[in-house]
């Protein structure tokens, strides 16, 4: 038996062996032992539940450890794979750039080197011609000059004269030779006049011999001197060098095999041929000295491999024939022309520091080949024959020499053609191979390992935690179990939850709000309809006394939002503050409202929490944080400078007044001083900065958060405040700024604003093209032309263009024209089609190559620009980006509103003389404003004039840096490998020939220095927008589209005037150290600083602002005219008020660039996690908004 002590609530189990009860004690024995019974049952069940829940999560815990395994080692190994594909991607596209500039630089060689030596024929024929001699009996006057030019231009070591002597006038030549040699002497006198020859020594013994031998002679089987054998004869006649023996001279060169079988195949081409490779035995003692040959060679090409015997470098003849008459290569063949070619001249131009490892095998048809080795500064001849490892023969690119070849197509012995071989090797390969994607996959997978650990030691807490848990709750049930039976539980239960219900209905202020801010505020309507309740009715306002301020304002915003489209002011907007709401409502945080470009958010309200303050600040951190991810993806579509943006951000905590202002559009509003002092703590930080009050800072300590604060070393003045003791919240990264008093409309500090131009103006580091800011303007520069050639096709898909296929050969090829020749004073444009307008744009799916060279096209471009300060790519892509706003504008002005699209479309073309109706003309704009600078050398053209520059001759000391740009460019464009992007461009001869004077006029409108085009703009103008032009005239409907386009171009070029005043001050920075930077290496007479002042007046009052009005003037810009006029003045009258103040700043920055102190005073160095720089007595003020 067991039997438990009587208590008041005991159960005594009594076995029946002890005998029977009486009823009474029966039934309350029953009773008791039921309840027993249920409560034991009731135990039981949790117990299993437990167990049930203990297993399930057992289970999925073996599945999260497995997954963790699994996607860790995976993530790893595609990361190892993705590096590593990385690498091979360089390793390609390195490869295969050097194989394209090859084959441009070889082309353009070999063309150069044949067409030098035609010309040099033709003076020959000429010469004959002016003398009135007949072949043979010719001797060209002056011919080292002309063969010492040549010698240098192409690079061949020596040029011979040859002529062909038959057997009738064999006798006359012997006597005409000897009479004629004083061209040996003439030749050796130029060359001694020559700097570099002064102490050149010629001829044999004390005194030069210029005595030949009067007979033409060979070679006999001994080598000694005989009479050449029967005619015909190609004699030796005029050389450069003049030779080292004079008796070389008629030297029958007939009987050397290899140029008897090249001259006689040059007889049957009828042009330029090539010997294979041969020595020069016979000339290194007689033409060369054969000493300073190889030491010519040994200084301009590195020797052989190390350990091995030098070799021979390789040579070839050139064959030139000289025709009897002038340009007429039908007429007889009369001598020809002998080059020595050095290849090496040709490899030494193929070396680049980006590639090495690179190895070329030059050969020919006649089965002659050599192998050179290409390493970063230095080329190696590798040896005879084809010695590349055969195992990268699939990466083989052939580089064929033929780019000379008219008529000949096939070769034989004496017609050598030429080409190279191309491959990489395993020293390129290994350059490119790191250990990076190994360290990567490492650190991913011991990521997941650490998470994988991490998972283990968490779960054990939360299993100790509900073993904890489960105990305290069955110990609860028992203790309820044994104190009440189920049904009077379920009742206090029930009642419990009644109690509650009616307290849910007696709703305190607080909950109000809440219903409030959770449903829709009350409706104009409904206000109107119950327009006394609201005096009737308590306010639902209440006092919070326990929260955190936060306000965020976009520093730089308002310059920003001058040079962008409304529509893409707001994108910003929308982006940004889409995903501060994200991050409000995963934190709890209370958004209360953006005004403008600010936004304002609230912790402790309208639910009350400990945690305000820090709860606040995390969330500003991350804010910060996804501000800078969201401005660098959004500059592609949002154009340049929009990675530039950053928050600024104050903090302040204490007690608000929160309501409902209850009238027409009901709104949630705080009140107090609490937001005053955030506001101020915004307005008087700084960008990438959290600035924190004191009461802020005091409740982060108590909260154990003192390390993310640090305390401001400046003293803050504040509106209403004055002196405050402020912090900052540290963030996990950002940028010092210096401290100063502000006065940007947008809220951003003067300073700020200036260090910020310095850094991007002045530190050539972050100019380095490829880097990541210039990589989105190439993506932006990309995306933004694929739109306007996507807009192209799709008008020419409509209807289709008739006419001749386009003749690129002739556009830009006549030498006795320049660029500036081309400009045209009217570009007529197409007529209205309505048809044009029947393709949808959007449904155009530009070939892929299309979208390849186009990328490819904008990032060559984006590698010709210089590293200047002011002429640069990022300048070309604010040309662009003021281009597109004003083309936009043109699209669709604002006051034009239609029903119907064919009568918009109409009047659209009409209004804009034609603009809108080619998107091919728009595509031109935005192209020009691209390429208008490229290859600048950042000085002006008077001084490039001035250093009397070939590229000044070239264009004729006019537009110089502009003609230049367009040249540059348009060469890059006729390239082979950019054929399928001009496909997209144009299609007809006639849309070539428009694109191509679109684009050099609007690049030449650039031009602003030049008189000459000045004056014929403004003749231009004057004709075009005259009273007395007639308005319904096609001849003046064009040219007011071009004079239009032309100053679309040039109000571009100089949109940073014409926009917000920090715009302004960063590009005129820019310009001012290009100037000075200038002025520093000699290549201007004046400094800048002696002129600017004045100079930025005159040029405000007597070309931005007039430039400005025209736009107006014109009527097709809409309000970006007006919009860029204001911004004009008004940059105008700041100039001249705080432009002395600037310029002193300008001088004083240029000045640390370049004439730094040789012994800088020692500063305080700054703590280690001091944000803003080293402490300044430099008071804060508030920056007005």
């Amino acid at each position: 038996m067991v039997q438990q002590k009587n208590s008041p609530h005991s159960v005594n189990f009594v076995s029946e062996d002890e005998g029977g009860y009486d009823d009474e004690s029966a039934v309350g024995s029953a009773d008791h032992v039921g309840f027993a019974r249920r409560t034991v049952d009731e135990i039981r069940d949790l117990q299993k539940l437990v167990c049930f829940e203990t297993n399930s999560l057992r289970c999925w815990r073996l599945i999260v450890v497995l997954l963790l395994l699994i996607t860790g080692a995976t993530i790893a190994t595609f990361t190892f794979i993705f590096l590593r594909g990385e690498e091979e991607e360089s390793f390609e596209r390195t490869y295969n750039l050097f194989a394209v500039r090859t084959k441009a630089t070889s082309e353009e060689y070999m063309q150069n080197l044949v067409l030098s030596f035609e010309e040099f024929s033709g003076l020959i024929t000429n010469a004959a011609l002016l003398s009135s001699a007949t072949f043979p009996l010719v001797t060209v006057p002056n011919f080292e000059v002309l063969g010492y030019h040549a010698r240098v231009v192409t690079g061949v070591e020596m040029v011979m004269f040859t002529p062909i002597v038959n057997a009738k006038n064999v006798d006359d030549w012997n006597k005409y030779s000897v009479e004629n040699k004083g061209w040996i002497k003439a030749g050796r006198d130029y060359l001694r006049s020559l700097p570099e020859n002064e102490d050149l020594v010629l001829g044999i013994g004390d005194e030069e011999s210029t005595d030949i031998s009067p007979y033409i002679w060979r070679l006999d089987a001994l080598e000694n001197p005989v009479a050449a054998s029967p005619p015909p004869h190609v004699p030796v006649w005029q050389t450069s060098p003049p030779p080292q023996h004079a008796v070389f001279v008629n030297y029958d060169s007939l009987t050397e095999p290899v140029f008897g079988s090249a001259f006689h195949s040059a007889l049957i081409v009828k042009e330029a041929v090539f010997s294979g490779f041969i020595g020069l035995s016979r000339y290194n003692g007689s033409l060369i000295d054969g000493y300073q040959h190889q030491k010519f060679h040994e200084e301009a090409f590195k020797n052989v491999r190390e350990g091995e015997e030098s070799l021979a470098y390789p040579h070839s003849l050139l064959i030139q024939p000289v025709y009897e008459k002038l340009k007429d290569t039908s007429s007889p063949i009369v001598g020809v022309i002998q080059c020595n070619l050095p290849w090496d001249h040709l490899i030494q131009a193929l070396v680049t520091e980006g590639a090495s490892g690179i190895f070329v095998v030059l050969y020919n048809t006649c089965g002659q080949s050599y192998t050179y080795r290409l390493d970063k500064d230095k080329a190696t001849l590798f040896g005879e024959g084809d010695l590349h490892d055969t195992r990268w023969d699939s990466k083989k690119v052939v580089v064929p020499l033929t780019s000379y070849l008219r008529n000949a197509t096939t070769s034989d012995d004496g017609h050598c053609i030429y080409s190279m071989n191309i491959y990489p090797s395993d020293s390129m390969r290994n350059d490119w191979e790191s250990s990076i994607p190994l360290y990567f996959a490492y650190a991913v997978a011991g990521t997941f390992f650490a998470i994988t650990v991490t998972f283990f030691i968490y779960d054990g807490f939360v299993r100790r935690r509900n073993k904890v848990v489960v105990q305290a709750a069955a110990r609860s049930n028992k203790i309820v179990a044994s104190l009440f039976p189920s049904n009077v539980r379920d009742r206090l239960l029930a009642e419990e939850e009644g109690a509650g219900f009616q307290r849910h209905g007696e709703q305190g202020t607080q909950t109000r709000l809440k219903n409030f801010l959770a449903n829709d505020a009350p409706s104009a309507l409904d206000l109107e309809e119950t327009d006394d309740l609201m005096f009737k009715t308590k306010p639902i306002a209440d006092l919070f006394p326990e929260t955190t301020i936060l306000f965020a304002d976009i520093a730089g915003f308002t310059a920003w939002s001058s040079a962008r489209e409304p529509s893409q002011v707001f994108t910003l907007l929308e982006t940004v503050y889409r995903a501060f709401d994200v991050s409000a409502q995963r934190r709890r945080i209370f958004k209360v409202e953006t005004v403008g470009d600010c936004y304002v958010a609230a912790t402790g309200i309208p639910e009350p929490r400990k945690d305000h303050a820090v709860a606040m600040a995390r969330f500003a951190k991350e804010c910060m944080s996804k501000m800078q991810a969201l401005t660098r993806r959004l500059e592609v579509s949002l154009g340049p400078d929009t990675a530039d943006l950053a928050m600024r951000m104050g903090m302040h905590s204490g007690p608000v007044t929160a309501g409902v202002l209850r009238g027409e559009r009901s709104r949630f509003q705080l009140f107090g001083d609490t937001m005053n002092t955030a506001s101020r703590m915004e307005s008087t930080g700084l960008r990438d900065h959290i600035q924190i009050s004191q009461e802020t800072a005091d409740l982060l300590r108590a909260a154990g958060k003192g390390e993310w604060i640090v305390p401001r070393r400046d003293i803050v003045v504040a509106k209403g405040k004055g002196e405050l003791k402020t912090y900052w919240l540290e963030v996990a990264s950002h940028e010092g700024a210096s401290v100063t008093s502000g006065e940007g409309s947008d809220g951003e500090s003067i300073v700020e604003m200036e260090l910020q131009a310095q850094n991007q103006g002045f530190n050539e580091e972050e100019e380095v093209i490829f880097s990541d800011k210039a990589m989105r303007l190439i993506d932006w520069n990309v995306d933004l032309l694929l739109r306007l050639l996507q807009l192209t096709v799709a008008r020419r898909m409509a209807h289709p263009p008739v006419g001749q296929k386009p003749n690129e050969q002739a556009i830009g090829r006549d030498k006795k024209r320049t660029v500036l020749d081309e400009v045209s004073e009217v570009i007529v444009l197409p007529d209205y089609d309505d048809l044009a307008y029947a393709a949808d744009p959007k449904s155009v799916i530009l070939d892929p190559d299309v979208e390849l060279q186009l990328y490819e096209y904008v990032t060559s471009v984006a590698g010709m620009y210089r590293k200047n300060p002011f002429h640069n790519f990022e300048h070309a892509s604010h040309v662009t980006m003021s281009v597109a706003k004003l083309l936009s504008r043109i699209v669709a002005p604002s006051h034009m509103d239609f029903q119907d699209s064919i009568a918009r479309d109409q009047t659209l073309h009409d209004h804009t003389y034609g603009i809108t109706s080619d998107p091919l003309t728009q595509f031109a704009c935005v192209f020009s404003a691209l390429i208008h600078d490229v290859d600048h050398t950042g000085v002006p053209n008077t001084q490039l004039v001035k250093e009397n520059l070939s590229i000044a001759s070239l264009y004729k000391s006019r537009s110089v840096a502009e003609q230049n740009s367009v040249d540059v460019a348009w060469t890059l464009l006729m390239q082979d490998e950019f054929s399928a992007l001009r496909t997209a461009i144009y299609t007809t001869d006639e849309e070539l020939k428009r694109f191509r004077q679109l684009v050099v006029n609007c690049v030449m409108a650039t031009d602003i220095m030049d008189k000459e085009l000045k004056e014929l703009r403004n003749a231009r103008w004057d004709r075009a927008f005259s009273e007395q032009a007639v308005l319904d005239d096609r001849m003046t409907i064009n040219r007011k589209a071009t004079i239009v386009i032309e100053h679309l171009l040039q109000a571009s070029d100089v949109a940073h005037t014409m926009q917000h005043w920090h715009i302004y001050r960063k590009w005129n920075a820019k310009l001012f150290e290009e100037m000075y930077k200038a002025y520093k290496e000699g290549r201007a007479e004046k400094n800048p600083a002696d002129f600017w002042y004045k100079g930025e007046i005159g040029f405000f009052d007597f070309y931005i602002i007039p430039l400005a009005k025209k736009l107006k003037e014109c009527g097709v810009f809409g309000v970006s005219s007006k919009e860029y006029l204001n911004y004009a003045e008004r940059n105008r009258k700041e100039w001249e008020l705080r432009g002395q103040e600037v310029l002193s700043e300008l001088i004083e920055n240029v000045n640390r660039i370049y004439d730094p102190p040789r012994n800088p005073p020692l500063q305080e160095s700054a703590p280690e996690r001091w944000p803003g720089g080293p402490p300044r007595d430099i008071t804060i003020q508030e920056t007005p908004n």
